[in-house]
């Protein structure tokens, strides 16, 4: 609640603020508690929002004059602006090709494939496991609509598929406590968090188990994956700012598995890719196709079959590889670096 109420934060803020004149406050995310203050001090409000889900985002104080907030999914961006909420606007991320390339490191080993991120089986994400006592029809229910969701990019369809009897049924279990200043409801909450976190694990689990089965995959996560992905190469956790560009650098093939529910926008996993030259193996979002042509700076599959014969190909085709990575490079170096977001954002300012 932090993010929503502190004395103790006023207080810092109000000392800031009154040391100097801004012209504005900048965050990355989305935090009601620095809207609420520049709301009342007449200071505008900038955020720029990398994750999805982000239920601050149901806060009525996105409605204050203050804010801009801009939303990289344009999905999400158009709930908001058909919702008539004037103070969302839509912006992509990007990369920084200058730092994600300043170093070369010849002493990280070279990976076939990889991938970075979250499997979602650490205790804080298991969200999912607070819900199985359940009733029995709702437990197979619910398993049912995760099992089809991981199966389906592009359309998140798990907000809609909730009845008011499998929201009983989960709130019986583990309720969700409101937040005093949210609108955000116990669907939205459910289905984002709980049912759509399980629904990732269970794809991206499944890519990289296929994938394991024919090449060396490597899995860089928080926790041991071993147990229940045998056959992949655990290279354990990495840190964000120093480990990730090496390791992207360094394989022939990183792999993109988006969280289910972001449904159109690029993730910041394929931005910070691309903008290291590596050569991207995702599957299908709408908005990497509008800003990147496929095959010829990145690839997409559309099952796991559809990787596992990609990946084979790719494997075998070094220099097709190796130009497609750099001609994605370019396009960020030239379109979508910072300098070109920030001319953007303070152009619909």
């Amino acid at each position: 609640m932090t993010d929503r109420y502190s004395t103790e934060f006023e207080s810092l803020f109000n000392s800031y603020i009154d040391k100097a004149s801004y012209d504005a406050v900048f965050t990355f995310n989305y935090f009601p508690i620095v809207s609420k203050y520049c709301n009342k001090l007449n200071v505008l409000y900038i955020s720029w929002v990398y994750d999805n889900p982000l239920v601050s985002l149901y806060s009525y104080t996105v409605i204050n004059p203050c804010n801009r907030i801009f939303l990289f999914d344009r999905k999400s961006y158009e709930y908001f602006h058909n919702s008539g909420i004037s103070t969302i606007f839509y912006l992509p991320l990007c990369a920084n090709p200058n730092r994600l390339c300043a170093n070369i490191y010849p002493d990280t080993p070279i990976h076939d494939v990889s991938f970075v991120g979250s499997l979602y089986t650490e205790p804080k994400q298991r969200l999912y496991d607070k819900i199985a006592n359940v009733d029995e029809y709702s437990r197979g229910y619910l398993y049912a609509l995760v099992k089809a969701q991981a199966n389906i990019d592009g359309y998140f369809f798990l907000q809609d598929a909730l009845t008011p009897e499998l929201i009983a049924a989960m709130e019986k279990v583990c309720p969700v406590p409101a937040n005093p200043d949210g609108v955000e409801t116990p669907a939205y909450v459910y289905s984002h968090y709980f049912l759509g976190r399980q629904s990732t694990a269970i794809a991206r689990q499944n890519i990289l188990q296929k994938l394991s089965e024919h090449f060396n995959v490597t899995v860089y996560t928080h926790e041991n994956c071993k147990s229940y992905l045998p056959n992949v190469i655990y290279g354990g956790k990495v840190d964000y700012y120093n480990g990730m560009p090496a390791i992207f650098q360094n394989s022939r093939i990183n792999l993109n598995i988006t969280l289910k529910t972001i449904q159109t926008g690029i993730p910041l996993r394929a931005w910070d890719i691309l903008g290291c030259g590596g050569f991207l193996l995702s599957n299908y979002q709408e908005e990497l196709c509008d800003y990147f042509v496929p095959g010829e700076d990145f690839i997409y599959y559309e099952s796991a079959e559809d990787a596992i014969e990609k990946t084979a190909y790719f494997l075998n085709h070094e220099n097709e590889r190796i130009e497609i990575a750099q001609n994605a490079i370019k396009k960020i170096a030239a379109h979508h670096t910072f300098h070109n977001r920030v001319e953007e954002m303070f152009k619909m300012l």
